[in-house]
Order: C-alpha cells, then structure tokens, then sequence
C-alpha cells in the first residue's frame, strides 16, 4: 500500500489537476513477465487497479493481468497493450520476469533492446528469473497483506540477509551496458515458488544474452564477497560460525596473472566448546582457518567461471582496461589466478564467559 501511495501522490504533485477520473482511465504497469513458446513472445502486465470507496476516498488497491503474443517483443508488446482498455503507462514498472523458456533458448537480446528503446518505459527496473516456474505464474500468486506481486518480490530482495543476491544498483540499464559493451557476462537473480510462496532463488549465469546455469546460495555470497556488498555472511564449520561484518576486495591484473585480494573482519556467532577466549589465541585459529575456507570458495567459484565459459568476474574487462592492445576474447581462459584472504575475527562485543 505505500508504494502505491507513492504513486498517487506523485501523479498528483506532477500532473497538476490529475483527478480521480483520470486516474481510473489509467492502467499502471508495475510488472511484465515475458517468455517465449512456439515461436513467439508471451508478454503480461500486471497492472495496478486503483479502487475508490463509495465517498470518493482511495481503498485497498488490487491487481489484473493481461497478456498478448506476437513474432517479436514489439508485436507481442502491441497485442498486449490493445487488450487493455485503458491507457497504458509504464512509469511505475519495477520487475520484469523472465521465464527460462526465453533465457535458455532464445535469449534476451531481442527483448533489451526493445525495453532499451522504448521511450515510454523507464529503465530502472530489475531483470529477475523466474526458475523453475513459469514467470506468469509468479505475477499470479495470491501473497497475503500485499495485492501488487511486484512490490513483494523488491521487498524480498531488499530484506535478505547473508547472500545479498539482488544488488540494487544493478538496474536494467546497467545490465544492458554490459551486455553491450561485451566484456563481462551477467548475472540475474532469481525467485521460484515453495509451496506456493514466492521465494528467493539464485542468481543465474549467463554468456552473453543466454542462461547457462545458476550459482549456489555459496557461490552467489562468494561472488558478492569479491564486490564488496556481503553483509552478515555466515560461514560455519562443525560446531563455530562466524560471520563477516566488513569486507574490501581488489582484483589486479598483472602480466598473466590475476591478483584476488581479500580484506575482512568478523565476529564470532557460535562457540560451543569451552575455548579460553580471554588470550585471544582462538580468535587468532578461527581467523586462518575461515580464510582458508574463504581463499577456497574463491578458488572454486573461479573453477566455475572458467568451466561454465561465462566471465561473469569481468577478468576481460580488466584485461582491456589493463593491456588494451594484447587483448582478444579467450584470453582470460589461459590466465594464472592467486588469491590471498586476510580474514580477522575481532574481540569486538566478544563474551568471555560460556555455559559449561
């Protein structure tokens, strides 16, 4: 409801005399999925429903959706908006669901480019994946104490804790220039449904335009590690865990090898045995034994980038920047890689006294 407050209050702030009857003639599009089947786009809008009391006052709002086909994004978009009755507008729209019929198979070009030149459609929205799951079924699932599906899926982002998937800088328009400029390959979130709720997915490879795959929960928060955005990252080993609080990562290239370095700091969350905490010697153990387990999950999500063909690490763009004119495509495949983790595990808040 305070999204679409928001919404209200800006149509009325920027539209002058912009009543209630305009309102009403006016379909707000917070959400599309777009997949792709039988040689055609499938495009739905979740459009907004702004509903009036009997005295004329705003009431709980509620959600339709509508959907077109046609041979490309722009027909499929046209046959989409000509089914509703209303004039369309896209200034409000957040999410576009991607269903894995189109990421797999055809691709996302088609479809960015069309978004990217629409003047009518701002681009500050978010790619998200639908997996495992139809994207239209997403925009149909009934979520208590919030009718718009699109506000509830930026709210699941927004509140995640350890993995932090979803960085919210990584709007349309950044994913576009990257796919233009073609010197990293992308990574998109995902959500899928359990038992019948929307819940947060993984974030899904991809080389060039196409998904090749998706990260695990591990990976995704070891890829976020490298950019400097985990907070709270929980790692755990039998019966210790300790999560980062702070971190700092810097990738440097130099002739064939490529530097990874880790700073961080953490706290200890779990410590059942009777360790003498006073000294400060545990602290010192749990420090190089997690950024060894760290330096091995940079190690293995390297592996992955190299197997999987997908240079979701940006390594060519840093080659480019570094050695523009020794560079090719393939050379980030045949570089050398050293990691170096420098993990501490403060005292900060640190109890001394355990139960026995």
């Amino acid at each position: 409801m305070k999204k679409i407050c928001l919404i209200l209050i800006a149509l009325l702030l920027f539209t002058g005399c912009y009543d209630y009857t305009e309102l009403n003639d006016t379909a707000i599009i917070s959400a599309i999925s777009a997949s792709y089947k039988n040689k055609k786009y499938e495009i739905t809008f979740e459009i907004i429903i702004l509903q009036k009391d009997d005295a004329g006052n705003q009431k709980e709002s509620k959600t339709m959706l509508v959907t077109g086909t046609g041979e490309n994004p722009a027909k499929a978009f046209n046959n989409t908006i000509g089914k509703v009755d209303k004039k369309v507008i896209f200034n409000h729209l957040q999410v576009v669901l991607l269903d894995e019929s189109l990421v797999k198979n055809k691709g996302i070009k088609h479809l960015s480019n069309y978004l990217f030149r629409d003047i009518h459609i701002s681009n500050n929205f978010y790619y998200i994946i639908a997996k495992d799951v139809e994207a239209k079924k997403i925009l149909n699932t009934k979520i208590k104490n919030e009718p718009v599906v699109s506000n509830a899926l930026i709210g699941l982002f927004k509140n995640q804790n350890d993995t932090e998937m979803f960085d919210l800088k990584n709007e349309f328009d950044y994913l576009y220039a990257q796919m233009k400029e073609g010197k990293k390959d992308i990574l998109i979130p995902s959500v899928t449904l359990e038992n019948q709720k929307i819940a947060l997915g993984t974030s899904g490879v991809f080389i060039k335009d196409k998904l090749t795959g998706y990260l695990t929960k591990r990976e995704s928060q070891t890829y976020n590690i490298l950019n400097s955005k985990v907070e709270n990252a929980l790692f755990s080993k039998e019966n210790i865990a300790i999560s980062l609080y702070k971190n700092s990562s810097k990738i440097k290239l130099k002739n064939n090898t490529v530097y990874i370095n880790v700073n961080a700091e953490a706290l200890i969350r779990c410590l059942n045995e009777d360790y003498v905490l006073r000294t400060g010697k545990i602290n010192k153990k749990l420090s190089k034994d997690f950024a060894k387990m760290i330096k091995k999950d940079i190690k293995k999500l390297v592996e992955k980038s190299l197997e999987t063909n997908s240079d979701f690490l940006g390594i060519r763009n840093l080659y480019y920047r570094t050695y523009p004119q020794k560079y090719n495509k393939n050379i980030w495949k045949n570089l050398n890689y050293k990691i170096q983790v420098n993990l501490e595990v403060n005292r900060n808040g640190q109890a001394f006294e355990v139960i026995n």
